[in-house]
């Protein structure tokens, strides 16, 4: 299970080479959990502003196709590819300012991403439609601070002992592990509020379940400590939200926990 983009191959011959149209038409979106029932949405409606494609033969890179959410084709990248065997990696996602180094793409805050490898034999005899899912790589971590917020709060920062800014395209496995403070700027609003404050933080994931300690600071408009708490070995994994919630600033250190069910099934824990 888990979140998938499908993608529909159109050819034309071209001599020894096959011009192909990789069209991204839409997202079909399957939990993990219960009767699996898929909800479908565009690349748009998940805002996607990056699509990659990397074509290889053997371990020779033969292009790159790179599109932005700002291109008039966007998700619909055409490569001309020579007759063989083609394995060609897929990449869309919407983190910021993402830099290739190698087989690696990292963000500088990453956010929804989804990857796939499809191995094609390009031939005059190659069927004009193919399809390719994109799986999610990417979890999704919110916190929810229960207790009233109070006039001073300025950010709410999270430092995580372990925290993925890339991924190996290749493979599609978390890569770029680092342990940097990530800062959430709060809104005048909030102030005042109870149990309306709340902060979601991306990560590229493993392929298998993974998990962190977070240090959550509140700081004020000069960047001084408000509030901190320590949450030890809060659990990840790929394609599902991991929901904590509970006190910053009052002594009660009791928490509850759920997750986003589209995602997938509930994480449990407490801070």
């Amino acid at each position: 299970g888990g979140a998938r983009v499908s993608i529909y191959v159109n050819g034309d011959s071209l001599k020894d080479h096959r011009v192909i149209t990789f069209a991204c038409h839409d997202i079909s979106i399957v939990a993990m959990g219960g009767d699996n029932a898929a909800t479908r949405a565009t690349m748009s409606e998940v805002s996607m502003t990056d699509l990659w494609l990397f074509d290889y033969i053997g371990d020779e890179l033969q292009q790159t196709i790179h599109q932005t959410a700002t291109d008039a084709n966007f998700g619909t990248p055409a490569i001309n590819a020579s007759y063989g065997d083609h394995t060609i990696y897929f990449v869309a996602s919407r983190g910021d300012s993402p830099v290739i180094d190698g087989t690696t793409i990292s963000w500088t805050k990453p956010s929804d991403t989804f990857w796939a490898s499809r191995s094609i034999i390009i031939a005059p005899s190659t069927s004009a439609n193919q399809t390719v899912s994109l799986q999610r790589v990417a979890t999704r971590l919110r916190l929810t601070v229960t207790d009233e917020i109070p006039a001073t709060l300025a950010q709410i920062c999270i430092t995580p002992s372990h925290w993925y800014y890339g991924i190996d395209y290749l493979t599609g496995e978390a890569t770029d592990d680092r342990q940097a403070e990530r800062t959430i700027n709060v809104p005048a609003s909030y102030i005042g509020t109870t149990g309306q404050l709340y902060a979601n933080f991306y990560s590229m994931s493993p392929s298998s379940a993974w998990q962190t300690d977070i240090t959550m600071k509140a700081k004020d408009g000069d960047g001084g400590v408000i509030s901190q708490i320590g949450i030890a070995d809060v659990p990840l994994e790929r394609n599902r939200v991991t929901n904590y919630s509970g006190p910053l600033f009052s002594a009660s250190r009791t928490s509850s926990v759920t997750a986003d069910g589209e995602w997938g099934e509930d994480i449990t824990g407490t801070w």
